[in-house]
């Protein structure tokens, strides 16, 4: 018969492991975390800058923006739309490692493909779409 003070070691090692890969897993998420926080204010700055009379007005003066800004009605609209398509693959990045729940991914999903039905989202997509991941233009495309 094996005793307790034999198999113990094998216990106390198994249960070591398990708490490293919980630690590292943890770490990940952590960082993961961070680094979508990190972009979410990025979004929101920029956002919060282009949101402005005096940024609209220099931009007005750039023949890359003008070319973005004659695809809809005003430039507010190009920065909201852009803002949506920023927003989709901001959660679609969270989707694809597996940090929002399914049924909740789902309902973005649905929301983006409402949104490619506005003729306008769809013009401002086709003009920016070369920036984002290749992941997710596919994924939008194929709405």
């Amino acid at each position: 018969m094996v005793s307790l003070l034999e198999i113990l070691p094998i216990i106390t090692s198994g249960i070591l492991v398990l708490a490293i890969l919980t630690l590292l897993g943890n770490k990940k998420n952590q960082r993961l975390q961070s680094e979508y926080q990190i972009y979410a204010r990025m979004i929101e700055a920029r956002m919060n800058l282009e949101n402005t009379e005096a940024f609209t007005k220099m931009a007005k003066e750039s023949p890359f923006f003008a070319e973005r800004f004659a695809l809809v009605d005003t430039p507010d609209q190009f920065y909201m739309l852009r803002a949506y398509i920023d927003l989709f693959e901001f959660i679609f990045r969270v989707h694809k490692n597996k940090m929002i729940d399914d049924q909740f991914w789902l309902r973005w999903a649905s929301a983006a493909k409402a949104m490619k039905s506005i003729p306008k989202f769809q013009l401002v997509w086709n003009k920016t779409k070369t920036v984002h991941a290749a992941d997710f233009a596919e994924f939008i495309d194929s709405m």
